[in-house]
């Protein structure tokens, strides 16, 4: 393995992410992690405070060597109370060991492409913005699905609140993907989950090559798995989509009309 990187997997609950996350992890060099309950939200905040903040971009702009520090922790000048020894560089790179330490364990026997998929970040963080910081040459896979029927799923499912709700909370966290994924062009692959599951679209394997892995028949072969609540339809044999009557989705189609010409 040539290259290695970190693959943030990212989506909307229902969209397909645990799918896509079995398929690329049944390459021998993958290691993509789970959900994690979105914890790297409030680890972001933090990491931007050291940047953003003007007390703190003012004090943690230069870095001095731990011995320099306990040389001065006598010298009682004005700034005592800022006396530390670490900068920014110090402060990504420990940043980077932490996320490394959950996601990158030094017990991987290879080295491999290591990674997570998460369906709650997006919305009022700014995790996708450190991970792109910390990581430049990391490679985020966005997957998106038709917001009818993902809508449908998570109200179905019960956990995702009122219909209302559901459809300003996918609105959100699209619209911060999508903004992303216009940004950063270069690390970013977005896929359509109706693609990624017909066997006469080539969008699986342009993935794979984006990615540099090769793509088989095995890969395929987790798409023929007969589990999770995409591949079941209710009790009446209709999809769930049908719970919406013809106002409600008119009222979801013009809501996600910004995803209609994405590529």
């Amino acid at each position: 393995m040539k290259n290695i990187f970190p693959i943030f997997l990212l989506g909307s609950g229902r969209s397909g992410t645990t799918l896509l996350m079995k398929i690329l992890n049944s390459m021998d060099h993958v290691i993509l992690s789970g959900e994690h309950g979105g914890f790297l939200k409030q680890i972001a905040d933090a990491y931007f405070f050291h940047f953003t903040d003007e007390k703190m971009k003012k004090r943690f702009e230069k870095e001095e060597a731990p011995d320099a520090l306990f040389a001065k922790k006598l010298e009682y000048k004005p700034g005592y109370s800022w006396l530390h020894w670490y900068g920014k560089d110090t402060v990504k790179k420990n940043y980077k060991k932490f996320i490394e330490s959950f996601f990158s364990p030094e017990k991987f026997s290879k080295k491999v492409c290591w990674g997570f998929k998460e369906i709650r970040y997006g919305i009022n963080d700014q995790v996708m913005e450190m991970l792109i910081d910390l990581y430049p040459n990391a490679r985020f896979v966005f997957i998106i699905r038709d917001p009818i029927d993902v809508i449908a799923s998570q109200l179905v499912m019960g956990k995702w609140g009122d219909l209302d709700e559901i459809i300003r909370n996918w609105v959100s966290q699209n619209n911060h993907m999508l903004k992303f994924y216009y940004k950063n062009n270069e690390n970013c692959f977005l896929i359509r989950y109706e693609e990624m599951i017909s066997k006469d679209s080539d969008k699986l394997s342009q993935l794979f090559n984006w990615l540099g892995f090769e793509i088989s028949a095995k890969q395929y072969n987790v798409l023929d798995i007969k589990e999770g609540i995409w591949k079941k339809s209710r009790k009446d044999g209709k999809s769930h989509r049908t719970i919406f009557n013809k106002w409600q989705t008119r009222k979801i189609l013009s809501k996600t009309k910004i995803w209609n010409n994405v590529q």
